[in-house]
């Protein structure tokens, strides 16, 4: 197994370590949960440099690298739901986006006989979605999550979701742009 594909792997490993440090209602729990968030978050760019500069790019880590970090993001939004700093249909936009567009991915990589790779895009949503889920992870009141205390902070936290969300949608529209002749039957397909 390669280097990348260990850090991959090791991302993933993060996701219920860093869901079990939000079950305690303890504020050093929830910073602890937000670090552990953060460190998974800085392994993404660390596996794709030492998979292209070793030239180990592999297909198991084009394939589990994507859904490293849809799992990793998902948690966290939905963590931040249970915390009141995102709605829940913010949380549920962005979930229905990285289950839809990976079912997408998986048909369009089922056809074409290998695993389509993220584009720009993609790319950019996970940016957003790791370097503002870390900032809204660290802003959870301590030791309260109550509504009278949750309620400070939505201005901010509604501001820093609206990109999330902004680039969560059009990342979204672009995969299924480019890849809608894979449904209508268009002999003109991508790739």
């Amino acid at each position: 197994m390669t280097l990348a594909n260990k850090i991959t792997i090791l991302r993933i490993i993060l996701v219920p370590v860093f869901i079990v440090f939000t079950i305690p209602d303890a504020t050093w729990a929830r910073f602890v949960a937000a670090s552990i968030f953060v460190l998974a978050c800085v392994t993404d760019p660390l596996d794709g440099y030492f998979a292209r500069s070793r030239r180990e790019v592999s297909v198991l880590g084009t394939f589990l690298d994507p859904l490293a970090d849809k799992l990793l993001t998902m948690s966290a939004f939905i963590v931040m739901v249970k915390y009141q700093i995102v709605a829940a249909w913010m949380a549920i936009i962005i979930v229905g986006r990285e289950v839809s567009i990976t079912g997408l991915r998986a048909i369009v990589a089922q056809q074409v006989g290998d695993v389509i790779e993220a584009n720009r895009w993609g790319k950019i949503k996970t940016l957003v979605q790791m370097i503002g889920g870390s900032i809204l992870l660290f802003m959870i009141p301590s030791g309260d999550c109550s509504a009278e205390v949750s309620l400070r902070l939505p201005p901010i936290a509604n501001f820093i979701m609206s990109v999330i969300l902004a680039a969560t949608v059009w990342s979204g529209w672009v995969y299924i742009r480019e890849y809608k002749a894979y449904f209508s039957g268009s002999q003109n397909k991508p790739l």
